[in-house]
């Protein structure tokens, strides 16, 4: 499986990461060059295969079009005029609109990835076009399986699966500061809060996917009557926590 990459951000960062871990060769990745010399420093730390244009793109099974929203048709429309196969857009685009416009054996697909992908823990949310072959499918679901979990959602349901995916790491990643922030003001080292955070959120996420209950059952289980557990969580209830991550939520869904 030969992959390439128009866009060395991120996002494309940590899908490298990650299918290297997996076992891609590192040859059978190619990075296209870039203005701003990204690519070519990730070509040269990876020991990746960095190609000049997209026309030497040929060889891959897959393109990943990982660049900014406002590049998009335009890159896909300059790689299509000679690449044939599947291109994958991080960045969005209409299926139908591209689809139409391109050549009947070159395939645009959507893929929101989130950052963990670049352990392999992570979520990516697939959307086809509704005549997409059943081949193209497999192969790309199996492709980023690789990379973690993979959900195939219809297209008017990306944004909120991408937004629930792809925002909320760091959503998380706030909550965890806070919480080893009130615990170096009680006297905690710093690296032993956020060891200790980081274990507490690990351990209650394999506990969710282990017992495959609602997040109440495992409130309810550690929040005793009159406990200071349960003293918390009112005070969690006063302070609108619930309701920001609501809107946390809504906000980043309504920018897409």
């Amino acid at each position: 499986m030969k992959i390439g990459f128009i866009g060395a951000g991120r996002i494309a960062q940590a899908l490298i990461k990650g299918w290297l871990q997996a076992g891609i060769a590192r040859t059978d990745i190619y990075v296209q060059q870039t203005q701003h010399q990204t690519a070519q420093k990730l070509a040269a730390a990876q020991d990746l295969t960095l190609v000049q244009h997209s026309v030497d793109l040929g060889a891959c099974d897959v393109v990943i079009v990982a660049v900014p929203g406002s590049a998009l048709e335009h890159v896909v429309a300059q790689l299509g005029q000679t690449y044939h196969g599947l291109i994958v857009s991080t960045s969005g685009g209409d299926l139908q609109t591209i689809n139409a416009q391109l050549p009947k054996d070159t395939r645009f697909i959507k893929v929101v990835p989130n950052t963990p992908v670049q352990i392999n823990q992570g979520i990516s949310i697939l959307s086809f076009a509704p005549d997409e072959s059943a081949k193209n499918q497999e192969l790309l679901v199996q492709l980023f399986q690789q990379l973690g979990q993979v959900y195939v959602v219809p297209e008017a349901l990306l944004s909120i699966y991408g937004t629930v995916a792809g925002c909320t790491p760091a959503f998380v990643a706030v909550l965890m500061e806070a919480l080893a922030d009130v615990a170096v003001q009680y006297g905690i080292s710093r690296t032993q809060a956020q060891a200790i955070t980081n274990q507490m959120l690990k351990g209650t996420a394999m506990l969710a996917q282990s017992q495959r209950v609602q997040p109440s059952v495992l409130k309810d289980e550690v929040a005793t009557p009159g406990g200071s557990t349960i003293r918390g969580v009112v005070q969690l209830e006063k302070a609108g926590f619930r309701s920001a991550l609501i809107q946390a939520v809504t906000a980043a869904n309504q920018a897409d």
